[in-house]
């Protein structure tokens, strides 16, 4: 588990429902795998559960479109770094990691985050 002071990536698949949150510490180890709703108090739980984390936290993105707003306006509204990740360079790392481009929630667990 990361130690308080240490900076976590969280890798978020967005969707329209729900989107799957999944935070790395800098050693790789993961440190937090869920559902998030796409509601204002789930996220907001999210936040709150990656702060107890770290101090600092990176969270990448997969879309910046509809489905995506109310999370990245709650990110930003506190005070969170956000970066884009393309679905070009999603697309051509799941091409280097063939045969684990699964869907289901057990799986979101193994996905690859990308450091800034």
């Amino acid at each position: 588990m990361s130690e308080p002071g240490t900076r976590i990536w969280v890798g978020v698949d967005v969707g329209e429902g729900h989107h799957w949150a999944v935070a790395l510490d800098d050693e790789g180890a993961k440190v937090l795998s869920r559902k998030v709703v796409n509601d204002e108090a789930a996220i907001l739980e999210t936040i709150a559960a990656v702060a107890e984390l770290a101090e600092q936290a990176v969270w990448a993105v997969d879309i910046s479109g509809k489905a995506a707003t109310l999370l990245l306006a709650l990110l930003v509204a506190h005070g969170q770094e956000v970066v884009y990740v393309p679905g070009r360079t999603v697309n051509r790392m799941a091409g280097a990691y063939r045969g684990e481009g699964k869907t289901d929630c057990e799986d979101h667990g193994r996905g690859v985050l990308l450091p800034v």
